[in-house]
């Protein structure tokens, strides 16, 4: 089968992205970094105008792509949701026009109940790479001599396994790649994984956080002596502080954050060496909104409105079904040397993970990891893994796993459980229970096919906000 980055129509404009794209954050000041970006987000909204979903929409409200003359405009266009998303899957999200042999289903892995299926082509996931290839910069990593992993969810329909089968391979296959390259299924074995991954001796590793804390844990045990990367990126849950610093004691590298989402279709944000989260402000736009859809002032807690400003298939603008908590900064100088604007403090989590007390103070899950200070204290790498589930709204279990080899070493397992407690105690009040147990696996509740996350909350967001409204 042809390589369809021979024909002219992909080879072109990708080669063009490839050269010039990496470097437009790095060479354009913001004048003219928003003048690229109006006009991307102009030719996006007039596309949109032709699909179902957002025509009709923008009908509705009385919205035309004309009525776009600055990047602020965007707050004239309705916003769009997983409902939206789902509604209108297969028939309207796409041009009417369109031949669907033409594009890919993607999906997303359904953690908050049914799944969201867009369309993506072979042109989207292509740019898709820009902002990895920026991530490469810092570290002098020329991409097509460099060996990476990527540990990621290969299902059918999800976008690691449609980006590997459609375009990766067209790419690695152009360049005689394939020895550079190492896709594992996130559900395969930890061990038989950290075999494979030795054996590939890789300079870049991409997965969940909790992924490399195992692959930590066995390189403690023995394991994986020729894993010597250069940097880890971690996506698609909440990287903590502990988590990071076990990582990064047994690697010897850094462990830095990226943004991203299947409807995204890419990296939105990126964690530099300082640990400044970037956004990639030229090919995606980030609102915060409250409770009642209103935009929030800078620096202040919103949910994530996302714009993609690229691409074809399903475009994805104005989209509030990503759910997470951010604090967005205009055009933050860091001392990296990018000038962008930033998610300040970094993502918090999904607000469907909120921790809500019964004095009426809610945690983002990001802002309810208090376990790294206590290990810190002691220096201490005995815990293995942990979780924290609220299950009911006076009721909150820390449940963790510690690491057998060094239970007798150092100060005593039931101390630092005995300081976990009083450190949540502290933080909720006397009127929540606090329960320190230790468990022998921690389970993903919903979805097997990535891992567990750190925080979990069997209280209803309309269960929370009954209780603070009474």
């Amino acid at each position: 089968m042809k390589n369809p980055l021979l024909n002219p129509k992909y080879l072109i404009p990708l080669t063009k992205h490839y050269i010039f794209s990496p470097r437009r954050i790095n060479y354009l000041n913001k004048n003219g970094l928003e003048r690229y970006r109006l006009k991307a987000f102009k030719n996006m909204v007039k596309y949109a105008y032709t699909i179902p979903l957002y025509h009709d929409k923008y009908k509705k409200a009385g919205f035309h792509p004309n009525d776009i003359k600055k990047i602020n405009d965007i707050s004239k266009i309705p916003m769009i949701s997983k409902n939206d998303l789902r509604e209108n899957f297969p028939d309207r999200l796409l041009p009417n026009d369109s031949n669907k042999k033409n594009y890919y289903v993607i999906c997303t892995g359904g953690t908050t109940g049914k799944s969201v299926y867009i369309y993506t082509d072979f042109y989207t996931m292509g740019i898709s790479n820009i902002p990895f290839l920026r991530e490469l910069k810092p570290f002098k990593l020329n991409w097509r001599k460099t060996r990476f992993v990527n540990i990621g969810n290969f299902n059918t329909s999800r976008i690691d396994l449609v980006y590997e089968e459609k375009f990766q391979n067209s790419i690695l296959s152009l360049f005689a790649m394939k020895d550079n390259q190492l896709n594992l299924d996130v559900n395969i074995p930890m061990k038989d994984m950290i075999e494979r991954i030795d054996k590939f001796k890789p300079v870049v590793m991409f997965s969940y956080p909790a992924i490399f804390q195992h692959l930590a844990f066995l390189k403690r045990k023995g394991y994986g002596q020729n894993i010597n990367p250069t940097v880890l990126f971690a996506a698609g849950a909440l990287l903590d502080n502990y988590t990071r610093k076990y990582v990064q004691d047994v690697f010897n590298c850094p462990l830095l954050n990226t943004y991203q989402s299947v409807e995204a279709q890419g990296i939105i944000a990126s964690e530099c060496i300082k640990g400044t989260w970037h956004i990639h402000h030229d090919l995606y736009n980030i609102e915060a909104i409250d409770e009642d859809g209103d935009l929030v002032s800078p620096g202040e807690r919103g949910h994530v409105v996302l714009s993609r400003l690229w691409g074809r298939g399903t475009p994805i603008i104005r989209y509030t079904g990503m759910d997470d908590w951010v604090r967005i900064i205009d055009y933050k100088k860091c001392d990296c040397g990018l000038s962008t604007p930033v998610i300040e403090g970094g993502v918090e989590g999904r607000r469907r993970a909120n921790i809500i007390l019964p004095n009426g103070k809610v945690f983002p899950p990001g802002a309810f990891c208090f376990i790294e200070p206590v290990l810190q204290k002691y220096k201490t790498f005995k815990i293995k893994q942990y979780q924290i589930v609220q299950k009911k709204l006076d009721k909150i279990d820390i449940l963790i796993i510690v690491d057998e080899d060094l239970r007798e070493k150092g100060v005593s397992i039931n101390i630092i459980k005995k300081d976990i407690k009083e450190m949540y105690q502290n933080k909720v009040g006397p009127e929540v229970e606090i329960n320190v147990m230790e468990v022998e696996e921690i389970k993903h509740p919903k979805d097997a096919s990535k891992p567990p996350p750190i925080v979990v909350s069997h209280v209803t967001l309309e269960e929370g906000y009954n209780k603070l409204n009474n």
